[in-house]
């Protein structure tokens, strides 16, 4: 297993890799007038590191207690990604905060639609059977 810490101005990623699965904890606060800039700068180290790494599934716990990205915004921060790699793992999102999870489904929806495979789960647990059984 590897494991270490990338840091932004308002974020820290935990990542640890154990093949072929890269897990990577979210944590910091972001203000919403920065939400998709910073977001967007930390998905784009998340996917250099699943690259770098070489791994096929991805699970993001999300720490942070800031809320999601308005629709608009969850447009721009997916256009944004296209093309990085992504779209080549199989992702198990876990948001922390329960109110946040039926924007971070809609988020799951748009990201499906542009073809990740991808889920969203209130627990780890629920994540990692997933990601050990499951299939979109």
């Amino acid at each position: 297993m590897r494991a270490w810490n990338e840091q932004g101005d308002r974020y820290r990623l935990l990542f640890e890799f154990q093949p072929p699965l890269l897990s990577v904890r979210l944590q910091g606060q972001v203000g919403p007038e920065e939400n998709l800039a910073v977001t967007t700068e930390y998905w784009r180290k998340i996917a250099r590191a699943v690259t770098e790494a070489g791994a096929a599934q991805l699970l993001v716990l999300d720490e942070m207690p800031g809320e999601v990205m308005t629709d608009a915004e969850l447009e721009r921060f997916f256009d944004s990604l296209a093309g990085l790699g992504l779209e080549n793992v199989q992702i198990a999102y876990v948001e922390a905060r329960v109110d946040q999870i039926p924007r971070i489904e809609y988020a799951q929806v748009l990201a499906q639609e542009r073809g990740y495979r991808v889920r969203t789960f209130g627990t780890e647990a629920e994540a990692m059977l997933w990601l050990r059984y499951g299939q979109v």
